[in-house]
């Protein structure tokens, strides 16, 4: 039965793989037709269809990749179909594995529900991974960027600047600076800041975005200001890691009871209570 549910699985993911990318060829064809400059809408290569599987979640799947620190966006390409390719190798596994119907099909339903589930997780884990990461550098920027101010360099000029600057240091910080660079030149710089602090929701990011939109608006000067902002995150995460430090003796009481105590307690009462047994036996 497992068998026979195996093979139909199969079956359905290709005739379904092969189905979409007709549909979607078709599509394509009559769009190309219609439309005035004759523009390929999917990027030549071979696996036409693996490509265009599920090709209506490719942006959020792009979307996810770059927040988790992927900036390769073909990956999203390959995202979907490899799940579908790595679920049906460890389905075919499973089944000439030799095991016991019931445990096959308590193996297969395990084994599809992780390959689904895992790397999405995986995923949203690396994205708040890279928030953290990027939060961290902070103060390193507002460093760079309070000199480039007092140089006489705009806020725009200054992001332009530091992107390319920041390459060595830290790449997916240099990344978020590059990507409000560039959506500062088209949709302005108060909207590519707001936009850097919804992709980076934390604190000390949406201080930083804070202090230089009450800059853009007032026109205060922003150099100090800087300066100060960074000293106060420094000091935010020194008093981080102190709490840290302060938290692991009560965390180290646990094991050292249960580890340390407890066989030291038997140690010392395991001669009595054996000499109590000997003269009852008396």
């Amino acid at each position: 039965m497992i068998l026979i549910a195996s093979i139909l699985f199969v079956v359905f993911a290709i005739v379904f793989m092969v189905s979409e990318g007709m549909r979607s060829h078709a599509r394509h064809k009559r769009l190309s037709t219609l439309m005035i400059k004759n523009q390929p809408l999917v990027p030549v290569k071979t696996n036409r269809i693996i490509i265009g599987f599920a090709k209506e979640q490719r942006k959020d799947l792009e979307q996810k990749l770059l927040d988790a620190g992927y900036y390769n966006k073909n990956l999203a390409k390959y995202y979907l179909p490899a799940k579908v390719i790595v679920a049906t190798l460890v389905a075919i596994i499973i089944f000439f594995s030799g095991l016991p119907a019931i445990n096959q099909l308590v193996a297969l339903m395990i084994a599809l529900v992780s390959i689904i589930v895992v790397p999405d997780l995986l995923l949203e884990m690396r994205k708040r991974y890279m928030v953290r990461k990027i939060s961290r550098s902070l103060p390193y920027l507002l460093d760079m960027m309070s000199v480039c101010v007092q140089t006489g360099m705009t806020i725009e000029a200054a992001f332009s600047y530091l992107h390319g600057e920041l390459k060595a240091f830290d790449k997916d910080l240099s990344y978020q600076i590059k990507k409000t660079s560039d959506a500062s030149k088209i949709h302005g710089i108060e909207k590519a800041l707001n936009d850097l602090n919804v992709r980076l929701p934390a604190p000390e990011v949406q201080s930083f975005v804070l202090t230089i939109v009450q800059n853009l608006h007032y026109g205060t000067s922003v150099a100090n200001i800087l300066s100060d902002l960074a000293e106060d995150m420094r000091r935010i995460q020194l008093l981080k890691v102190e709490e840290k430090v302060g938290k692991l003796a009560a965390k180290m009481s646990v094991p050292l009871i249960l580890l340390i105590m407890f066989p030291i307690v038997i140690l010392i009462l395991a001669p009595g209570v054996m000499q109590v047994d000997f003269n009852v036996g008396k």
